[in-house]
């Protein structure tokens, strides 16, 4: 089973994509960077928030885009990941590769739980 992991300050949507993929992925949710920093685990796919707001003045500082780059070079193999923003609707999606260039795919929050379900499922079948 793949091991997906949801790094997202916002509670509620980790857990509404976490029961809503549960079936068919190992999820994994995460509310803070230093969360999953911390969290030695290897993952296939990492569902990003694009800001993911610190949880004290002592929590790691970095957005989305900075944490898929931290990921991509420092963890071996490193795991496919998903910017996803509720700044970017779906129609626009293609900012998303001019704001980080390291994710491997990018979702609107707004673009609903079946086509993140599609699209987690396409990257990690591609791979």
């Amino acid at each position: 089973m793949y091991k997906v992991a949801v790094v997202d300050d916002d509670e509620n949507w980790c857990l509404s994509i976490q029961r809503f993929l549960k079936q068919e992925f190992d999820i994994t949710i995460f509310t803070t960077v230093s969360e999953l920093l911390d969290h030695h685990q290897t993952y296939d796919l990492v569902l990003i928030d694009f800001t993911i707001l610190p949880s004290s003045e002592y929590e790691t500082v970095m957005n989305g885009c900075e944490l898929i780059h931290h990921l991509k070079t420092t963890r071996q193999p490193p795991p496919l990941a998903i910017l996803v923003s509720g700044f970017i609707s779906r129609r626009d999606l293609g900012e998303g590769m001019q704001l980080c260039p390291n994710a491997d795919a990018f979702l609107a929050k707004d673009a609903g739980l079946e086509t993140t379900l599609q699209l987690v499922k396409r990257l990690l079948l591609s791979q």
